[in-house]
C-alpha cells in the first residue's frame, strides 16, 4: 500500500476536543472516565484556547483546495464551555470567513444535559446542528434523564437541527420502541443505534445480548416503515436494502470481508485538547498523531503510517467474516476495531448474525420494509444524514 502523507487538502469535518471534562460519567463513554469525569471542586477545568482553535479552523481552511465543510465542537461536554469561548472562537472565523468568501457548518457534540438561553441565542445565530449522544426514554436521575428530554424538546421548539446517537446499553435498547415514539413527535429525523459495549467503549460495560441487539434493529427498521421514514437509522435500514438486493433478488455482490474506506485523517481529522492532530477520535491509542495543531501543515513522521492503519486489512475479520452468515448485510469493518477484547465486536457481529436470522424468518415484512425504504430514497435523494446529520429535511 501506498503511504499517504496527509496534506490537509481534501477535509471535510474537523472535530475538536475542547475540554476533557464531562458532567456525566457514563460507563460506556469510548474515553476512559478518568479522562472525562468533573474535575473535583474547586480545580480549574482544563479548556482549549478559542483562538488557537480558531487558528486551527483557519489553517485548515487555507489549506483546503475545497469546502471545509463541518467544525464539530467536542469533549468531554462541550457545553461545560462558557459561552464566551464560543463568543470569541466565532467573532476570529466569521472575521476570516467575510474577507474569503469561503463557508463553515458547525456542530455540537453533546449529552445535552447543558443548555442556556446564551447558547441558544449563539448557537442559533451561527446555524450549530446538534449532534446530541443520548440514553433514550429512559428515567435514571444518574444519567439526568428528564433534564437531557426536556432540553431535546427545547432543541426542537427552537428549530435547531438535531440528530442522535443512542447509546446501545441493554437499558437502552429495551426503551428504544418509546425513545423513537418520542424523536418522531418532535422532528427528530436521524438518529443512530451506537455499539457501546460491542466497541468495549470504556471496558466496563458487560456484553449486550445478540438476540436484544438484533430484535431492537428489525423493530427500529418496522417502526421507520411506519413513519414513512420521517424518523429512522439509515444504517439499520440499509442492511434491509442490502438483504433485498443480496439474499431476495440474489444479486452479485463483494463477497469478500474489507476494511471501511472512510478516508480518516484524510477526508476527517480531530484535534484532541492535547493539541495533536489525529485521523480518528476513536482510536488515538491505536494510530498515534499525525501532526501537531501549532505546526500545520508540517506532519510528524509517523503521519502516513497512522492513516494507513485506517485502512489497512485486519486478517481476523478477513478470516471471521469470509463465512459469515451476515456478510450479505454487512461485508465492510473498520479496520482499527480491536478484537483483544472479548467484550468489543463479539456480541455485535452475533447480532447481525441473528438480525439475518431473523431476516430469513420474516421474508415477506424484511422485503416490505425493504421496497418502502428504496422507493423513499428515489422518491427523495437528498433526504440523507450527512456527516454529523448536517441535512435534516427531505429534498
Amino acid at each position: 500500500m501506498t503511504q499517504i502523507v496527509p496534506a490537509f487538502t481534501d477535509l471535510n469535518s474537523v472535530t475538536f476536543q475542547l475540554i476533557t471534562a464531562c458532567n456525566l460519567s457514563c460507563d460506556y463513554c469510548f474515553q476512559d472516565a478518568c479522562n472525562v469525569s468533573a474535575s473535583p471542586e474547586g480545580e480549574k477545568q482544563n479548556i482549549v484556547d478559542p483562538r488557537e482553535t480558531a487558528e486551527t479552523v483557519i489553517k485548515f481552511l487555507q489549506l483546503s483546495k475545497g469546502k471545509l465543510g463541518v467544525v464539530v465542537f467536542s469533549g468531554g461536554e462541550p457545553l461545560l464551555v462558557p459561552v464566551e469561548w464560543y463568543e470569541i472562537f466565532f467573532l476570529i472565523v466569521d472575521q476570516y470567513l467575510e474577507g474569503s468568501g469561503k463557508t463553515l457548518e458547525y456542530s455540537v457534540q453533546t449529552n445535552i444535559s447543558i443548555l442556556t438561553p446564551a447558547i441558544i441565542n449563539l448557537f442559533n445565530k451561527h446555524n450549530v446542528h446538534f449532534s446530541v449522544h443520548y440514553d433514550g426514554d429512559l428515567d435514571d436521575p444518574k444519567l439526568l434523564s428528564k433534564k437531557r428530554r426536556d432540553n431535546i424538546v427545547t432543541l426542537s421548539q427552537n428549530g435547531f437541527p438535531v440528530t442522535v446517537l443512542v447509546v446501545g446499553t441493554v437499558e437502552s435498547l429495551r426503551a428504544l420502541p418509546s425513545t423513537i415514539e418520542f424523536f418522531n413527535k418532535h422532528g427528530i429525523r436521524f438518529y443512530r443505534v451506537n455499539f457501546v459495549s460491542s466497541e468495549g467503549r470504556g471496558h466496563q460495560v458487560s456484553q449486550i445480548p445478540p438476540k436484544l441487539r438484533a430484535e431492537t434493529e428489525f423493530e427500529a427498521a418496522f417502526l421507520a416503515s411506519q413513519f414513512d421514514f420521517n424518523t429512522r437509522d439509515n444504517v439499520v435500514l440499509n442492511k434491509f436494502h442490502f438483504y433485498y438486493n443480496n439474499v431476495i433478488r440474489n444479486n452479485a455482490y463483494n463477497p469478500e470481508p474489507r476494511p471501511q474506506m472512510c478516508r480518516a485523517g484524510i477526508f476527517s481529522a480531530y484535534i484532541g485538547a492535547d493539541g495533536l492532530v489525529y485521523p480518528c477520535s476513536f482510536f488515538t491509542g491505536i494510530t498515534g498523531p499525525i501532526a501537531k495543531a501549532k505546526d500545520l501543515p508540517s506532519c510528524l513522521e509517523s503521519g502516513a503510517k497512522a492513516i494507513e492503519l485506517c485502512e489497512t486489512p485486519n486478517s481476523y475479520y478477513d478470516e471471521t467474516c469470509r463465512n459469515c452468515t451476515a456478510l450479505p448485510i454487512c461485508g465492510e469493518y473498520c479496520a482499527l476495531s480491536p478484537v483483544t477484547d472479548t467484550n468489543f465486536m463479539g456480541s455485535f457481529c452475533t447480532a447481525q448474525v441473528t438480525l439475518r436470522t431473523l431476516m430469513d424468518m420474516n421474508v415477506e415484512l424484511t422485503e416490505l420494509i425493504a421496497k418502502r425504504f428504496i422507493a423513499h430514497k428515489l422518491a427523495y435523494p437528498a433526504d440523507i444524514p450527512r456527516s454529523c446529520g448536517t441535512l435534516t429535511k427531505k429534498g
